[in-house]
């Protein structure tokens, strides 16, 4: 993309912030939380620009938006890759130079290496969002190397044991756009009691060993034995397929295979989300805090999920919903029994999610901590 818009553009009252993206695509939480980010800056004191990995749906949708985007592939950090390094180093450098950057936020370990390499020489802070709960072997460099860490919930400090570390340290859990994700108008009386042959359980995330699918198929056996008629729909795609394959064969094996949908990647989200009864989660590795319980609690569902990483931040137990331990497909059978069968239940805890989210995790709320964050960094 052309950099005519440089230095001499530069309007010194506004502050300019080059956000760094570790994927290309749209889709995954983190990119969808930097797209809302980069998009809803208070255009009076900030300017967004976005680098990328590669062309692709992040660079269109934020191209719609008018932001500024500029596509460069940084190599991964090896010792045999010093050319490589150095040249893909040279180019941000030209490029903070060139736009006249102030501040530079990133998302993965590997743009933060190259950001924080590009900060120390131009004298500009570095914000890295943290957005998994996995440690990363250059953690204890990446921390040292960055001006603030921004982590999306407290869980995700263990991450970073040292006081220096923990210091750095500001939580900003995600915001949800509360327009998009809102309730449907709510069924009538008569409906809602018409059998559970109506009642929907579904569940967003991609259909792998971590997202606990297998769990979920488990516990939806449970609940069909006892001769509860429910209808269980995945949405999410499906990047391992031996493991899908194994999920679908568990389905025919169990007596579920009609009961059961694969529905792949689901766009827009929303309306998914809006024809289910009861939203879960199943994951059974950590989950940082997963932008998908989030958008269902907006749009008035209650949720059952295992309280792994920072779910448990999300998810007020027994209020909004319930959580249940990893891996144990009993406990995640129960309570979605008890939800399906008490409307009132599900109707309460529906309305009490969509009120924490307006009240915690709007997007208006994410970006003026995070706006915070730049201006406290610039000041100093």
């Amino acid at each position: 993309m052309p950099l005519s818009d440089g230095r001499r553009s530069r309007e010194p009252d506004r502050i300019r912030v080059l956000f760094c993206s570790s994927f290309a695509e749209r889709g995954r939480g983190g990119q969808e939380s930097l797209f809302h980010l980069a998009c809803g800056l208070d255009s009076r004191r900030f300017h967004a620009r976005v680098l990328v990995p590669a062309e692709g749906s992040l660079a269109q949708s934020l191209r719609r938006q008018g932001v500024a985007v500029h596509a460069l592939d940084l190599p991964r950090v090896a010792w045999r890759s010093g050319p490589e390094i150095a040249a893909a180093l040279r180019r941000l450098l030209q490029l903070v130079d060139r736009w006249a950057v102030d501040l530079l936020h990133t998302d993965g370990p590997r743009n933060t290496f190259y950001a924080a390499l590009a900060g120390k020489l131009r004298r500009k802070p570095v914000v890295w969002h943290v957005r998994a709960s996995t440690s990363d072997p250059y953690d204890p460099l990446l921390s040292r190397l960055s001006s603030r860490m921004l982590l999306v919930a407290d869980a995700l400090r263990s991450r970073f044991p040292s006081p220096a570390a923990r210091r750095k340290i500001r939580v900003i859990p995600n915001g949800v756009d509360l327009n998009r994700f809102r309730p449907a108008e709510e069924r009538s009386a008569e409906e809602s009691r018409s059998g559970k042959e109506n009642l929907l359980i579904g569940t967003v995330g991609r259909v792998e060993q971590e997202k606990g699918t297998l769990v979920l198929l488990e516990a939806f056996r449970h609940l069909h034995a006892t001769g509860t008629k429910l209808r269980l729909r995945v949405a999410g795609a499906s990047p391992d397929p031996a493991y899908a394959r194994r999920c679908r064969d568990f389905c025919l094996e169990a007596g579920i295979g009609d009961r059961v949908e694969f529905l792949g990647h689901v766009h827009p989200a929303e309306n998914f989300l809006r024809t289910l009864d009861v939203f879960v989660l199943p994951s059974v590795a950590a989950e940082a805090f997963s932008r998908a319980v989030l958008e269902a609690m907006a749009c008035g569902k209650p949720v059952v999920a295992t309280a792994v990483g920072g779910v448990s931040e999300a998810v007020e137990e027994g209020r909004t919903g319930f959580l249940v331990p990893p891996g144990e497909p009993a406990a995640l059978a129960d309570r979605l029994r008890r939800l399906t069968q008490n409307v009132e239940l599900r109707r309460r805890m529906g309305r009490l999610g969509r009120q924490r989210v307006e009240r915690c995790f709007g997007l208006d709320r994410n970006t003026a901590l995070t706006q915070r964050v730049y201006e406290e960094l610039l000041r100093g």
